[in-house]
């Protein structure tokens, strides 16, 4: 995860200490102030870890040195150690929380990316599980690194990718056609157009009119399997990549595989992760 930008995760957690501090630590005014110690962040229940470069950048602007005893996506059990911590008391206890609640939040999403990349892996398909723009505002760069931790695809991170929805067709009045040339001219020609259909009959339209990535929304299984069909006897399947979401869970993952779609988004990874973790810091 080295592309991301280690000046941005900064400053986002010097805004998250500063959230959690305001002004001043009061709980912590009577621990001394030069007062150091040796403090362990052990996990309380079993999942994949993720967040622990953010931990490091988090404690390092408090002067407070990490040594890691796991890496990045890796599994863990209940009692597992996570990190060793060793700086001024206070300074630990300063970045706790925040570092708590990220490793938690980045973790849980990692978990359940994993439960769904192993469904489609156990199912023997290959096809890619991704997240979508439903995020927390602030953490979707920590929510989307969680994401690709777990083998899962980031989707688009901003608005200057294309995706065109339901609501901009309705704009044109379900003109995909002059929706799809309008916005060929006004975008750079290195950006994949990518449509979000809800009728069976429109992935033609789509695929004749120049959409790269056609996002079938909402659709049943049997739907997704005719529309692919309609794609395959039209000879466009190959040229077109297939996008399913809506209401994916684990639960219903299986049945969306069946007709190879290319990629699988659901917001439920990042909204309400199924995978839930713990962790406690300690001191020793």
């Amino acid at each position: 995860m080295s592309h991301y930008n280690r000046l941005i995760i900064q400053k986002k957690l010097k805004e998250f200490i500063e959230e959690d501090c305001n002004f001043a630590d009061v709980s912590s005014s009577v621990i001394p102030e030069n007062a150091e110690t040796t403090a362990k962040i052990i996990t309380k229940s079993a999942g994949y870890i993720s967040g622990l470069k953010e931990i490091e950048i988090l404690f390092d602007i408090l002067n407070v040195s990490t040594v890691f005893k796991k890496k990045e996506g890796e599994e863990f059990k209940e009692g597992d150690l996570i990190t060793e911590l060793h700086g001024k008391t206070r300074d630990i206890l300063l970045g706790e929380r925040v570092g708590l609640n990220l490793l938690t939040h980045m973790s849980a999403i990692t978990s359940t990316t994993k439960k769904f990349v192993e469904i489609i892996k156990n199912a023997g398909k290959n096809v890619k599980i991704a997240c979508t723009r439903k995020t927390t505002p602030g953490l979707r760069i920590f929510e989307k690194k969680a994401v690709e931790i777990g083998g899962g695809d980031p989707h688009r991170f901003s608005l200057d990718e294309v995706l065109l929805k339901d609501t901009h067709l309705r704009f044109y009045k379900g003109d995909i056609e002059k929706l799809l040339g309008d916005i060929k001219k006004k975008v750079s020609f290195t950006k994949k157009i990518e449509l979000e259909i809800e009728e069976i009959g429109d992935v033609l339209i789509a695929a004749k009119n120049g959409a790269d990535i056609i996002m079938l929304d909402n659709f049943t299984p049997d739907q997704v399997e005719d529309a692919i069909n309609l794609l395959k006897q039209n000879n466009l399947r190959e040229k077109i990549i297939i996008e399913v979401s809506g209401g994916i869970t684990p639960e219903n993952l299986v049945d969306y595989l069946l007709s190879d779609p290319d990629v699988i988004s659901s917001g439920q990874i990042t909204q309400f992760p199924s995978e839930q973790v713990d962790f406690s810091l300690r001191f020793d």
